[in-house]
């Protein structure tokens, strides 16, 4: 019932990222992360779940920049999540990472800490339901659903179709819109719970593949001086592994690995003052000259121009 833009209706108090608004009128709620691009909102009563079974809290549909990252121990509600667009790094409890692309989905709730961000420059689409009630969880267990599961649903328009009818919810009376939800919320239990189980295994396999690869890179990128070298590490194709990424990713693996040397070589011109031909070497380029080309690709600057531009920005803030 919030929109970011064209804020349409006053919400009671409503928990979301640790924040809260009691009323909204012509501002963007106090709940909205400020990275995010756009946002879409149904806020129904907080208060419902009190005396329900089963009540849906919030929906909602954001875009968020490259930059998104939100970081909580536990949360007021029961919430699933569904990546339309882009994709995301996913830690559960501080120890289950994945990183979840197009298609995918997790649950969390008030007993699961979690950390979601975005990855790569692509921005990330996604589509929320928050749900409380004394049933909640009892209901979700009925349709083989718990908190802190991740999984790729088979048909996504199915489910997307399902996420903006709550949306639309929110152009009618509070009382008929809360009632639409509730059977919403039914219908998106049985949809997962189909295409989990038709598609689970081989999209379970595909995605856990990708990210070992993709974990690899991330961990060893300074040692890595080619794909070869991260297919025989992860004993998986290297076709195969282009594949992957081409799936789950906004870039190829060679773009991961070139984008976090070249970070790491920024980063030592920032911090240190060493020679493009030192730099190079320690993030794998030893041809200075390729290296200047390739850190050039990336940046739009040649290592000297990236440094130089450092020095004045620098001296710059120094003297004011």
């Amino acid at each position: 019932m919030v929109r970011n833009k064209q804020v349409k209706l006053v919400a009671e108090s409503i928990s979301r990222a640790g924040l809260v608004v009691d009323t909204v009128e012509s501002v963007v709620p106090s709940f909205i992360a400020t990275q995010q691009v756009e946002g879409d909102y149904c806020i129904l009563d907080p208060n419902a779940a009190k005396s329900n079974d089963v009540s849906v809290i919030c929906a909602g549909k954001e875009s968020c920049s490259s930059g998104y990252s939100i970081d909580r121990t536990n949360f007021d509600y029961f919430a699933i999540e569904f990546i339309a667009s882009g994709q995301c790094e996913l830690i559960l409890n501080g120890q289950h990472q994945e990183v979840v692309s197009a298609g995918g989905f997790f649950i969390y709730g008030p007993n699961t800490a979690h950390t979601i961000r975005t990855l790569g420059a692509e921005p990330m689409t996604k589509y929320f339901v928050d749900f409380s009630g004394a049933e909640a969880l009892k209901r979700m267990q009925e349709f083989d659903l718990s908190e802190g599961c991740m999984f790729y649903a088979g048909n996504r328009r199915w489910i997307q179709d399902i996420f903006e009818q709550f949306l639309e919810c929110r152009q009618i009376s509070r009382l008929k819109a809360s009632r639409l939800c509730e059977q919403l919320l039914k219908l998106l239990f049985v949809r997962l719970s189909t295409d989990r189980s038709i598609t689970g295994k081989a999209q379970s396999y595909s995605n856990e593949t990708f990210t070992r690869c993709w974990r690899y890179i991330q961990e060893n990128y300074l040692e890595i001086h080619s794909i070869d070298e991260v297919s025989k590490a992860c004993s998986v194709n290297g076709v195969y592994i282009s594949r992957l990424f081409k799936r789950y990713a906004s870039e190829t693996p060679y773009q991961l690995l070139t984008r976090l040397k070249v970070c790491h070589a920024a980063e030592l011109i920032v911090r240190e003052n060493l020679s493009v031909k030192h730099v190079g070497a320690v993030v794998g380029y030893h041809d200075p000259y390729h290296f200047s080309r390739v850190f050039k690709r990336v940046n739009g600057l040649s290592p000297k121009q990236y440094a130089n531009l450092i020095r004045r920005v620098s001296s710059k803030t120094s003297t004011e």
